[in-house]
């Protein structure tokens, strides 16, 4: 046991406080409109870093297309309108993302030693990764408690909840003197979602850590808000988020340094076990297609296999945090050096929207069928993703269930509807959160070596077809195809030398 432990709070060593300028705020961190890197400084000393009691904390400030504060003074609160006409606002309509909030504004972490400035880890897309965590760790009632007063992630509510989440606190309609006051905006405070900040407990002196150096780099604006629908007619250009912006402000690292005793110092293993993933990029860009990758890793425990259409990132109109099957999804296959693995057989989608019903009858969902996830069986693939992102077994808690998969499909065929003068549709605030995925552990801790050694994805589905029975919206694009290896590591904090 520690003798004791120290609370600390540090502030950025870059940092960059918000000032008001006129009506309008400057500075802060954003992509947009202030500094789109955060670095933290923990310095050098014989204490060792309580990594389960880490967190960022600061305030989210959201800005309009015009750069001024996005507030609810002229909102017209009453005009959610159930045909989302003409009334509805861009403070009505602009929304984050429904599973990790807040998080969606880093897009990469990089965690350096001081001593050496060697990188220890650095994990790239960070946002999409920790959203899919998120989702299948909380159910609908979760989300209505420390997701959403911690990180403002507000799951499956998100369409009712999130637009007043975000909007930011209004001078006129608060107790808030002025632009320039400590309490305007969302307060938050995160865990970082980190295999090295999550290991347990980092020695900080000069023979093994020498201290750490964090770099935040942040999200563009629009991988990070959405508009409510992906289509929005002229005639309501009110609706359009386009150009909206995020603001950090008072930013803090803040945690506990747990003092050591000599019994500690001499039972302390300098080698961290991480849990740690790698992301591979490919595409889909046929209905018959094979990718393969050579990972180069020792241990990997599964893949965890996203796609996203071509255009779904950075995109206003489109939710980049919607995790869905390539479109018309058929079978899938797995394999490793060319034989199956480590099922024999193809994960077969039955029905599909290739096949046929029980009376011959082809399957032709359309924005007009109630349930089009009955036309697609995906209860096995289903199983793979989820026991690939929880190592080998189910999630106790979750928010992917068969009702937000149809109400997804549901938006993705809305979006096809004809447009009246003042309709929108394709509803983003349902996004699922479902792909492909490979278990090698079964909930046991094995692992496959990838060294020199091939993984292939196989994948049957419409993308790219232009099928009439598919999704106009999705029909013809290609898809990007993001792989995430979930795998082990050791840091040996004595030689900073890591082995996976």
């Amino acid at each position: 046991m520690p003798l004791k432990k120290i609370n600390f709070s540090l502030a950025p060593i870059n940092d960059n406080p918000v000032q008001s300028s006129g009506a309008t705020l400057v500075n802060g961190f954003s992509h947009k409109n202030g500094f789109p890197t955060i670095k933290f400084s923990i310095p050098a000393q014989d204490v060792l870093l309580d990594t389960n009691n880490l967190h960022l904390t600061g305030q989210l400030v959201v800005l309009d297309k015009d750069g001024n504060l996005l507030s609810t003074a002229n909102a017209a609160l009453a005009n959610y309108d159930v045909n989302n006409n003409n009334p509805i606002q861009a403070q009505n309509c602009i929304n984050m993302s429904n599973w990790n909030g807040v998080h969606s504004v880093i897009d990469k972490v990089v965690v350096q030693s001081k001593k050496s400035q060697t990188e220890i880890q650095t994990l790239t897309h960070y946002s999409p990764y920790n959203a899919l965590k998120a989702a299948h760790s909380n159910n609908k009632e979760d989300y209505k408690q420390v997701p959403l007063v911690r990180d403002l992630a507000c799951g499956v509510d998100s369409g009712f909840t999130n637009r007043h989440l975000i909007n930011s606190a209004v001078v006129a309609e608060s107790r808030i003197s002025n632009l320039d006051d400590k309490f305007l905006g969302t307060p938050f405070s995160m865990n970082l979602d980190v295999a090295t900040l999550q290991s347990g407990a980092i020695h900080l002196g000069n023979g093994f850590a020498g201290g750490l150096l964090i770099t935040l780099h942040l999200s563009p604006d629009s991988n990070v808000f959405h508009s409510r629908f992906r289509s929005i007619n002229a005639g309501t250009a009110n609706a359009d988020i386009t150009g909206c912006s995020y603001i950090l402000k008072n930013l803090k690292l803040e945690g506990k340094y747990a003092v050591p005793t000599p019994q500690d110092l001499s039972s302390y293993n300098p080698v961290l076990q991480l849990n740690t993933r790698t992301n591979l990029l490919n595409d889909l860009v046929s209905s018959e297609n094979s990718n393969v990758f050579t990972p180069q890793l020792q241990m990997v425990k599964g893949v965890v296999n996203t796609f996203m259409d071509d255009d779904q990132q950075n995109n206003f109109k489109q939710n980049a945090h919607c995790f869905r099957y390539p479109v018309g999804l058929v079978s899938t296959q797995n394999a490793k050096n060319n034989i199956q693995y480590p099922q024999q057989y193809s994960a077969e989608v039955q029905p599909n929207s290739e096949g046929s019903d029980i009376n011959g009858n082809n399957m032709n969902p359309s924005q007009n069928t109630i349930f089009p996830a009955s036309c697609m069986g995906d209860a096995e693939v289903r199983q793979n993703f989820q026991k690939a992102l929880f190592g080998g077994k189910a999630p106790t808690h979750t928010s992917a269930t068969y009702d937000l998969t149809n109400q997804s499909l549901r938006a993705d065929y809305d979006a096809q509807v004809a447009n009246t003068a003042t309709l929108q549709c394709g509803d983003n605030t349902l996004p699922d959160v479902m792909g492909l995925g490979t278990d090698y552990s079964n909930n046991l801790g094995q692992v496959q070596n990838f060294v020199n050694q091939d993984y292939e994805l196989k994948v049957s589905s419409g993308v790219n077809t232009g099928r009439a029975n598919l999704p106009t919206t999705r029909s013809n694009k290609i898809e990007v195809q993001e792989s995430y290896l979930r795998h082990f590591a050791q840091l040996d904090l004595r030689t900073l030398q890591k082995v996976q």
